[in-house]
């Protein structure tokens, strides 16, 4: 039986991420206000379109690797 799923955006507000109109609120690198935190896609809002998400993923990948080398670096 299926109870139903938490979709991305209450699981950021779970977070602590900035929710505006049901999306999730990001800078231009794709983070969110939680350090660390990316989305990217349709629950960023804007247009729901594969290559939007395709290209929004790409930055956020790569600013997600950058955090996470200056994290490492850091320890």
């Amino acid at each position: 039986m299926l109870y139903g799923t938490a979709s991305s955006t209450d699981f950021a507000r779970k977070l602590g991420a900035i929710i505006e109109d049901n999306t999730i609120k990001v800078d231009e690198n794709m983070a969110t206000n939680v350090s660390g935190l990316y989305a990217c896609g349709d629950c960023t809002g804007g247009l729901l379109q594969i290559s939007k998400a395709v290209y929004e993923g790409s930055v956020a990948g790569l600013a997600c690797g950058k955090y996470l080398r200056k994290q490492s670096i850091n320890e």
